[in-house]
């Protein structure tokens, strides 16, 4: 290994340490000491993967010679980048303040394969990935020798960030975390949409992943250091999105701004207020904002109907106000009965026995075509066997458009959730706000988890914001980025599209629309008419530069 050697051997030695003096003071000044490297290889970007070589496979038997990318790839793959990829270990906290290990992937820009430089980073990209259902999607796992991924994936895209390209800035290095749940702690449940607890794991990766970095630069070892000014973004898109922003947040809230050098955070399509997020589902009937187009989006229905169950046990399983509650109290027995909880617990599995979301899809369409036989306990203790039919299950995951399953609320949600949530979206429709419940039951304490994980309220940002947002998107809706907007009305906005159209038409009027360097939220919601994964390609691909891009400029255009 051509690097790190030395302070890789003494990082192995602190394993049995682990977690002693680790505070859980999330300001505490971090080691690298407390780093655990487990991976170092070298990507290389071509025309459609993202290609992982360990270093000494780059070497040919013949004096040691590097060869260039194209040898490795083969003659006319053109190579679109490459970087030094590291994955480590660093500690954080879980739901209950437990001291854990938690995994990241490091992506560090190199100039050249032939002789190895390091290229001078002139800033840093927090990424945050996009929800996953199988552990071999997370970003460490893009750190296998042999491996290969497309660069069109978002770990692909923010590693590309890494790359070094005198013409295209920034140079960056890259630390993108795996959530709890993934990586070194897929046996363990991942807490979806607590958006505290994942802030913090994600801000202690990146002050691990600089610790470790700059500790590298201190003993000798070939890394460049920053360039003066350099800053950090969190950009994320989806999930990601959400927790972008909710690391924001703790950055600005934990008094983390200076140390990371923060200039703010780029959010696309993300979930920033759940409660208003769930009542899309239950209210729209295909709202566009676009004249009168329409979305394939109907009332009382999820376009992805594993999201249901990904919230709800994320709430469940970490939650303070889920405690003693139970997924079954919120999702029907016909819907659990499909084995939407073991599609999500089989992350721990080989990958032939994962499921990605895409995969899921696939396995609710068999269902809708060949019924389902399934196996359940009586309330004796005794197993029994049952089936349900084709149409039996068509009820429920009723029709396909573009290509995916959509669900009835009314069939995965047990009858009480699906009333108290009916009743709550009457009340919407009657005013602007929904009140959060101050007292407990089943329903509340859900109702209550939900809204405390809001992103829109309770804070005022003081560092840029770059937002992206399909209105067409179903899966993670519009509505959560009106919700900011209306709850924000405090901050100056800027428009992509001058003429506000979506957002007029929404009834959303910020107070304060400036100019592009005047603002302190840039909104980004053009006319892309793809839905949720679609839009996440736009973000990230689409254009010259890609959205992403513009906005990572415009955020780190702005004050330190």
């Amino acid at each position: 290994m051509r690097r790190l050697n030395t302070l890789f051997l003494c990082l192995w030695a602190t394993v049995v340490a682990y977690g002693q003096g680790f505070a859980i003071d999330p300001t505490k000044p971090v080691s690298a000491a407390d780093v655990v490297i487990t991976a170092h290889n070298l990507a290389f970007f071509d025309e459609d993967s993202l290609r992982v070589v360990a270093p000494e496979d780059v070497l040919t038997a013949r004096a040691g010679r590097r060869v260039s990318p194209s040898e490795i790839h083969g003659e006319g793959n053109a190579t679109l980048a490459d970087a030094d990829l590291y994955s480590y270990n660093y500690p954080s906290v879980d739901a209950d303040g437990n001291k854990i290990m938690l995994s990241a992937l490091m992506a560090v820009p190199t100039k050249m394969v032939l002789d190895g430089l390091h290229a001078m980073p002139n800033n840093v990209i927090i990424g945050c990935h996009v929800t996953i259902t199988s552990n071999y999607e997370c970003p460490t796992e893009y750190n296998k020798s042999g491996g290969s991924g497309s660069w069109q994936s978002d770990v692909g895209m923010q590693i590309c960030y890494a790359r070094y390209d005198f013409f295209r800035q920034p140079c960056c290095l890259v630390i993108m975390p795996d959530y709890e749940g993934y990586g070194v702690s897929k046996n363990r449940p991942h807490p979806y949409l607590y958006q505290e607890l994942t802030a913090r794991q994600v801000a202690d990766a990146a002050r691990y992943g600089l610790a470790l970095y700059n500790a590298n630069i201190e003993a000798g070892e070939e890394f460049c250091d920053f360039e003066s000014g350099w800053k950090s973004v969190c950009v994320g898109y989806s999930q990601g999105g959400s927790v972008a922003l909710a690391t924001h947040r703790f950055i600005e809230e934990n008094g983390l701004a200076s140390e990371l050098h923060f200039a703010g955070s780029v959010c696309g399509d993300g979930p920033y207020d759940p409660v208003e997020h769930l009542l899309y589902y239950m209210l729209d009937n295909g709202t566009s904002y676009d004249g009168d187009n329409y979305t394939v989006h109907d009332a009382n229905t999820v376009t992805m109907p594993i999201v249901m169950p990904l919230i709800l046990k994320g709430m469940c399983d970490s939650n303070p106000f889920m405690r003693g509650h139970k997924v079954s109290d919120y999702l029907s027995e016909k819907f659990l009965r499909t084995g939407v909880i073991d599609f999500i617990n089989a992350k721990s599995k080989d990958k032939d026995n994962q499921y990605s979301t895409d995969k899921i899809n696939d396995a609710f369409k068999a269902m809708r075509k060949n019924g389902l036989n399934y196996v359940y306990t009586d309330e004796n203790g005794v197993k029994k066997s049952g089936h349900y039919s084709s149409s039996q299950i068509t009820e429920m995951l009723y029709q396909e458009k573009n290509d995916n399953v959509h669900g009835r609320l009314s069939q995965i949600m047990t009858s009480e959730a699906y009333d108290y949530f009916t009743n709550l979206a009457a009340h919407r429709q009657d005013q602007p706000e929904v009140e959060t419940p101050s007292d407990r039951g089943v329903m509340k304490d859900l109702h209550r988890a939900l809204a405390s994980n809001s992103l829109v309220t309770g804070w005022t940002p003081t560092h840029r914001i770059g937002f992206y947002h399909t209105t067409y998107d179903t899966v993670v809706p519009y509505a959560n980025l009106l919700s900011f907007m209306r709850h924000q009305n405090g901050l100056k906005y800027y428009f992509h599209d001058t003429s506000r159209a979506r957002s007029k038409a929404a009834g959303v009027n910020p107070s304060h629309i400036v100019s592009e360097g005047s603002a302190d939220v840039y909104i980004f919601d053009d006319d892309c008419k793809d839905d949720h994964v679609g839009g996440g390609r736009e973000f990230y691909v689409w254009g010259s530069p890609s959205p992403d891009y513009r906005l990572i400029k415009w955020v780190l255009e702005g004050k330190k």
